[in-house]
């Protein structure tokens, strides 16, 4: 009876699909029987021509919305994948450099050379479209894929698209590959290197560096709610814009590190690294507050403080280790001991920082704290300390205060007769111009 009633309705369908036109029957090519025969899966229109139009046209395998947005997300090799087959030497730089030709002939005009890096150089360049100038760094891939650097450089790029509008990051404007090089195109900054400013100086006065202080402090905080370790914090890679205010640039060693989290990377400039980087311990961003110390302190004495390995140290080390090598009698112990040198602490201040004023010294102090725990390590913490009170944070943020005023009233102050052309920071004899590294 089952059998006799799926009959009749097959039958019935049959009858449906069945139409006259001039005089001849045919049957309709998406009657229901015929589709329900059909659950493959595919469009509509290979139902009639066996193949797929919307598949043949597809040049990449046929995936699901949600399996190719998981692959894409998680694995950056998916989400290097193009539509269409690319070099391999293109394909691994994508998709954070994307593919173009001839965008430097056609967009920018070349000014000059202004530095020269691991991999590449930076340009001055204008944009004949907007008659504007920029930064363009032109890396070079033979040197990138040679040093095995090219998960480095991509991370870099994604650091810097994600956290470049802040205004205190120099963010890139665009970038782009070819088959030989990558470029990045980022807001040209005149007023140099922060280095600069405390070669020229020495010392630079406690109202300008509370300034200063602030508006790296800010970017820092920033990055690290982000969930960016910087890890490179040091006043060549601090830029100054024609007002003085800081642009933080070059996050080839920064990192994605969420709150709270650990890494072991050994990595930075020796007098900036915190003790616990030295010492291989799990690190966090505390480790780039201990960096801000040691900026701090050669902004207000022009000097380092101890950093957390002297080179000095290490050699007297292998040198007494030699030397109880060759002889281990008792006597020579005992003068090896007593010629042992008593190193300070590391973070410990130079002599010139008793001159600081009591505020200060106490923030540099606990800066430049060895336990990452006790260590000043928030924007909140900083503005609570003695240093900044009565300081209006909100004020730094709204660029309403000019580091390049305070600067000028201070030349002024101890040198009268210098000409007005020379308090601006744009003025500042550079060994080497202004540079996104």
């Amino acid at each position: 009876m089952g059998n006799s009633h799926h009959k009749s309705v097959e039958n019935r369908n049959q009858k449906h699909s069945v139409h006259a036109r001039d005089g001849q029957a045919y049957t309709s090519q998406f009657s229901l029987s015929h589709f329900v025969g059909n659950l493959s899966g595919r469009s509509f229109a290979s139902v009639t021509s066996g193949q797929s139009v919307y598949s043949a046209s597809r040049p990449w395998s046929r995936v699901s919305r949600r399996r190719w947005n998981d692959s894409t997300l998680k694995n950056p090799l998916e989400a290097s994948k193009t539509a269409w087959p690319v070099a391999h030497k293109e394909s691994i730089f994508l998709p954070e450099f994307p593919i173009t030709t001839d965008l430097i002939q056609k967009d920018f005009e070349i000014i000059a050379s202004i530095a020269k890096g691991a991999f590449g150089e930076v340009l001055k360049v204008n944009k004949l479209s907007e008659n504007k100038e920029y930064a363009l760094k032109v890396l070079h891939k033979a040197q990138i894929v040679s040093e095995n650097a090219v998960r480095q450089v991509k991370e870099e790029a994604r650091i810097q698209a994600a956290v470049g509008h802040h205004i205190f990051i120099a963010g890139a404007v665009s970038r782009w590959q070819t088959k030989k090089r990558l470029y990045i195109v980022s807001e040209y900054i005149p007023g140099g290197e922060l280095l600069a400013l405390i070669d020229k100086y020495s010392k630079l006065p406690e109202e300008l560096v509370k300034i200063l202080l602030a508006e790296i402090a800010v970017a820092i905080d920033f990055l690290h709610n982000a969930g960016v370790i910087y890890r490179d914090l040091k006043p060549e890679n601090i830029l100054l814009d024609s007002d003085c205010h800081v642009q933080l640039v070059d996050f080839g060693l920064s990192k994605w590190l969420s709150v709270g989290a650990r890494t072991t990377t050994l990595c930075g400039t020796l007098k900036y690294m915190a003790p616990e980087v030295m010492q291989r311990d799990p690190y966090g961003h505390s480790a780039d507050w201990w960096s801000l110390g040691v900026l701090t302190c050669r902004m207000l004495t022009g000097e380092f403080p101890t950093p957390a390995v002297r080179m000095s140290a290490i050699r007297d080390e292998e040198r007494l280790t030699s030397a109880s090598l060759t002889d281990r009698s008792d006597t020579n112990d005992s003068v090896m001991q007593q010629s042992t040198p008593i190193l300070p602490k590391p973070g410990a201040l130079p002599d010139s920082a008793t001159k600081l004023s009591k505020p200060a010294r106490a923030l540099l102090i606990r800066l430049l704290e060895t336990e990452p725990k006790v260590r000043l390590r928030s924007l909140r913490q900083l503005q609570q300390t003695a240093f900044y009170l009565g300081f209006n944070f909100e004020h730094v943020k709204a660029k309403k205060l000019s580091p390049k005023r305070v600067l000028e009233n201070h030349i002024q102050t101890m040198r009268p007769a210098v000409s007005n052309e020379e308090n601006n920071c744009e003025f500042i004899e550079f060994d080497q111009e202004a540079m996104v590294l």
